[in-house]
């Protein structure tokens, strides 16, 4: 398939009970596979989209009223699970001779391996009343983060607070930008993204699919 989906497009397959799977590039998952555990298999992580779903129809409420889909721009996967080679460079210091001689650093490259997936809610109107929410780090959010469930975590963030948040040093804004993918979206995410300035970096892009039964599936490649 192939092309890009709305949040309309989500929910139709929603109501049809066709949501399937998101395959991430980065880490890896260990599922059951048959009556008991230690029969379990490894396969590339992933999240249910009908658990995404749910989160962002019955999630998303201030002061008890649900954020109607209209007001939904976007839905971008940033983070490690989503991070471009999907490698990250650590140091390590050794003894030239084991034992004994002068210490040397060698450069070591390992598999980033993400155990949760992270998601920029990029809606309409601010949701919070701060013009700029800024984390501490990508690992702490320490403001704007209103749902952390199954391995899920979304971050809010409203139009004007992702231009202002770039502009400022969110790094969150700053990263969806730069180096997410998009999941779903509708026409005013490319606005969003002209007015922040910043220019994607990422060659990531999702592809959809339908298996043989019929479920939508998407993998980031």
């Amino acid at each position: 398939m192939e092309r890009n989906l709305s949040m309309g497009d989500f929910t139709r397959y929603f109501e049809g009970n066709r949501l399937g799977r998101l395959f991430f590039p980065n880490g890896k998952c260990f599922t059951p596979n048959g009556q008991w555990f230690e029969n379990g298999e490894i396969t590339p992580f992933h999240i249910d989209l009908k658990d995404l779903y749910k989160l962002l129809v019955t999630g998303w409420k201030i002061n008890g009223t649900e954020v109607p889909l209209d007001d939904l721009v976007g839905v971008i996967a940033f983070g490690s699970a989503v991070k471009y080679p999907g490698y990250e460079e650590i140091i390590k210091t050794r003894k030239k001779y084991w034992f004994f001689g002068p210490k040397i650093k060698k450069p070591e490259q390992i598999p980033i391996q993400p155990e949760d997936a992270d998601f920029l809610v990029i809606t309409g109107q601010d949701l919070l009343r701060e013009r700029v929410l800024e984390p501490v780090s990508l690992k702490t959010y320490d403001c704007g983060t209103w749902i952390k469930e199954g391995g899920i975590h979304l971050v809010n963030r409203g139009i004007e607070q992702v231009v202002n948040g770039v502009q400022s040093g969110d790094t969150i804004s700053a990263s969806a930008m730069r180096e997410g993918v998009p999941i779903f979206y509708n026409g005013r995410l490319e606005n969003v993204q002209n007015r922040t300035g910043i220019s994607r970096e990422t060659p990531r892009r999702i592809d959809w699919d339908e298996d043989k039964r019929g479920y939508l599936v998407g993998k980031i490649e």
